[in-house]
């Protein structure tokens, strides 16, 4: 027996696999920063602390869980980390700016989204935002990109 007659190559998966890898990667990214946008919004509901600082220390909680997760074993997995942040943040920010609608009208949470909508929400978040919580965004979605970043030991693992 040759050691040299074994075959090291590894076997690629199938196109219907890797599609099927991508869609749930692509769903767990979706599901993550909604979650943790949603928990932000609490937060910043409860605390009285705007939604951009804590997304801060969520930017570094949604990478950590998303690599535990597989979701960012690409070469965009930077790219696609800063998005989810962005993504978490956004979304943070339309709840309480919904939240906000509903305090001054004295609707339910409910009442006022379908009071105003998407497009009355989304001016009373851009109203809400003020320069440097477009800043602390852009410092979170860089955090999250930095930590995404593949390291050497992933590269070696996927055979780049």
């Amino acid at each position: 027996m040759n050691d040299s007659s074994r075959s090291t190559e590894i076997p690629r998966a199938s196109l219907a696999s890797r599609t099927a890898r991508a869609l749930l990667a692509a769903f767990a990214v979706l599901m993550c920063a909604l979650a943790l946008g949603a928990v932000i919004a609490l937060l910043a509901l409860f605390t009285g602390i705007r939604p951009c600082w804590w997304m801060l220390p969520g930017a570094v909680l949604l990478t950590w869980i998303l690599r535990g997760t597989g979701s960012l074993r690409t070469l965009i997995a930077p790219a696609i980390a800063a998005f989810a942040v962005l993504l978490a943040g956004a979304y943070a920010e339309c709840l309480t700016a919904i939240a906000r609608v509903s305090a001054i009208t004295g609707a339910t949470f409910s009442e006022a989204w379908h009071l105003g909508g998407a497009a009355l929400t989304s001016q009373v978040a851009e109203l809400g935002l003020s320069p440097v919580s477009v800043l602390v965004y852009a410092a979170a979605a860089i955090i999250a990109g930095w930590m995404a970043r593949p390291k050497a030991f992933d590269a070696d693992q996927r055979g780049l």
